[in-house]
């Protein structure tokens, strides 16, 4: 043990000798910058680190809360809500349970030409330059106040600016000045370096096509980093989507198109978005297939019968009575949509119903009057059937983009005869002979034309 010990100190004179004081000046300045840089990496991962100030995914807010959206939070302002007489909401600025804006369900719909979000952050001692991203499928300004905003370096859905000069509180206000609903989510404010937005992309939020049309074109995804990418159809009935994004047309009707992709250690998770529409095949030679013309209580039935949220695999011709006082719903400029909203019913003032979803008039006309369709007005309509499912809230109805094929035993203009047409009196698409004072599209003299 002392013969080893004695081996173990000479070995060390030895080599502290054959170390010049240059030698060692060296060895200490190296072990003095591994320990400069072993600390400035260090301090530089802490630098890096996404530090979240304040973040909104709308995440527990539900559509329960539309018409009242200013008293949830304190801190958060809205505009660009329209309430009915009885003080309920009827359009605009509220939250949806969607994901257009490419996160996930809820987000928020901030009403088109100067609907807006506002929202005053604390910063909480924390100051100087910072990020805020958010996932929006139009592009809308944002304002601050409290520091100063830089260009928006994002991509698709996905917005990113740099903040400077922030101290005490910002406020962040998201203004729609566009001319159609944003849908707004995810957004976060946060210091450091944050995962990069996916970046995913369909470039639309619709698109219609046609079976075995020739000319059908297809959205194309965005992905400009290259990131691994998951498909899916909500309605494989309607159409699928192969894992290279390849859509096959099954039938008509609607389905949703997603593109997926995992977060990694670069990027965050990835979601983009479309509903696609599906129109049955042009001609063909054989003629039409005969619609089955089925009761409100039918109706109710087979819709009853769907999978949440799931259509049914063709179109029926739903026959009654409107109930209630349909919402032929105008834009902020005085216009109308061109469709309705109301209730069924297989006997007039009938309490079994089937919520009709945003139909169209006869031939597919836009309802350009109020008095186009009332309560009581015997119908026959044409569309599918839908189980919709929000929350704990399920509606059976006629789904959105059905048609009017009979109203009051008329099935349209085309039953007129060319001497009544030409006759000096006024008819709606429906056939209807009306008024001087009735106001909308009508008819006269064989010729189109919108009375105001």
């Amino acid at each position: 043990m002392e013969v080893s010990l004695f081996f173990h100190n000479f070995a060390a004179q030895i080599i502290n000798l054959l170390l010049t004081n240059k030698t060692k000046m060296l060895m200490k300045q190296i072990l003095r910058y591994s320990l400069v840089a072993l600390l400035a990496v260090m301090g530089f991962g802490n630098a890096m680190a996404e530090n979240v100030i304040w973040q909104e995914n709308w995440t527990g807010w539900t559509e329960q809360v539309k018409g009242v959206l200013d008293g949830v939070n304190p801190n958060y302002t809205f505009t660009g809500t329209v309430l009915k007489d009885d003080g309920t909401f009827k359009s605009g600025t509220t939250i949806y349970n969607e994901n257009l804006a490419g996160g996930e369900a809820p987000e928020l719909l901030v009403a088109k030409n100067g609907g807006s979000f506002t929202a005053t952050v604390a910063l909480g001692g924390k100051s100087g330059d910072m990020t805020l991203s958010f996932k929006c499928n139009k592009n809308i300004p944002v304002e601050v106040t409290g520091g100063t905003i830089g260009e928006n370096t994002g991509s698709g859905n996905d917005y990113v600016y740099a903040i400077s000069g922030a101290s005490g509180t910002l406020t962040i206000k998201f203004n729609n000045s566009t001319s159609a609903n944003a849908r707004l989510d995810n957004i976060k404010l946060f210091q450091g370096e944050g995962k990069k937005p996916a970046g995913l992309s369909w470039g639309t939020s619709a698109r219609t096509v046609t079976i075995g049309a020739d000319d059908n074109i297809f959205p194309t995804l965005s992905n400009e980093n290259n990131l691994a990418v998951t498909y899916n159809s909500s309605e494989t009935s309607v159409a699928t989507i192969a894992a290279d994004g390849t859509i096959t047309l099954v039938t008509a009707g609607t389905t949703v198109i997603t593109a997926s992709s995992e977060e990694t250690a670069e990027f965050e998770a990835g979601h983009a978005q479309y509903t696609l529409t599906v129109k049955e095949a042009q001609g063909g030679g054989g003629g039409e297939e005969q619609i089955e013309q089925i009761t409100v209580a039918k109706a109710l039935e087979i819709a009853g019968a769907l999978a949440d949220n799931g259509y049914s695999d063709k179109e029926y011709q739903i026959k009654g009575f409107v109930v209630g006082t349909p919402a032929i719903d105008k834009k902020n400029d005085g216009t109308f949509y061109g469709n309705a909203k109301f209730y069924m019913a297989d006997t007039k003032g009938g309490t079994e119903t089937i919520y009709a979803y945003q139909i169209y008039g006869l031939n597919g006309e836009k309802m350009e009057s109020e008095d186009y369709l009332k309560e009581n007005d015997e119908v026959i309509v044409q569309g599918k059937l839908q189980k919709y499912v929000k929350g704990e809230t399920t509606t059976l109805e006629i789904a959105k983009g059905g048609k009017i094929v009979s109203l009051n035993g008329k099935t349209g203009i085309n039953n007129i005869t060319a001497d009544q047409l030409n006759s000096g009196a006024v008819y709606n698409v429906a056939g209807q002979m009306v008024t001087d004072s009735y106001k909308g599209l009508v008819i006269k003299n064989g010729k189109k034309t919108i009375q105001k």
